[in-house]
């Protein structure tokens, strides 16, 4: 009896979050797609993402619940809009090695736990989705590389790439931007 109630409070908890976010995902992929029909699959295919990550979601007004709605929303259309494009299509950051393994405390790590959380927000803001997306995903709701790949569709290799590239142009708006305020 317990597990039907803990199973019918997580069911309403899930309707919840899809009425709260049903209508924002689907103009979120509308405006990626320009396809009523593919929006709807995109946000479908989003909250069967949600839904095997669901128990791991803070509160479903939580900033960190949109931003990762959000993330999982706008991939999920770029996705399709790839696919219905059918071009053979090659990107540069899948081309390229991962990173070798760094130390916990690098220099890049340093710098931006220095940082203001303003400035921090700012140089994020400013950063191509391709890289903040991950870095949002790893950083801020605690992913690691092999979850983010599945989640996002891609590589671990293109993830790590992804993460070492935008931190590396994090670090260099937020040692920009510091030089600016001197």
């Amino acid at each position: 009896m317990l597990q039907f109630a803990v199973a019918a409070a997580q069911k309403e908890s899930f309707e919840e979050l899809y009425t709260t976010y049903q209508s924002a995902m689907y103009r979120i992929a509308y405006a990626i797609l320009r396809d009523e029909g593919l929006a709807e699959d995109a946000v479908q295919q989003t909250f069967l993402k949600i839904l095997k990550e669901f128990s791991r979601l803070e509160g479903i007004t939580s900033n960190k619940t949109k931003s990762f709605i959000v993330i999982l929303v706008r991939n999920t259309a770029i996705d399709l809009y790839r696919k219905r494009r059918r071009e053979s299509v090659v990107y540069l950051d899948d081309l390229e090695y991962s990173p070798s393994s760094r130390q916990e405390d690098s220099p890049e790590d340093l710098v931006i736990s220095q940082q203001s959380c303003q400035e921090l927000q700012e140089a994020f803001r400013q950063l191509d989705p391709r890289y903040s997306d991950v870095l949002m995903l790893r950083y801020f709701h605690g992913y690691r590389n092999k979850e983010i790949a599945q989640l996002l569709d891609m590589t671990e290799a293109a993830v790590a790439s992804r993460i070492f590239q935008g931190k590396r142009l994090l670090l260099k708006r937020l040692k920009k931007g510091g030089e600016s305020h001197e």
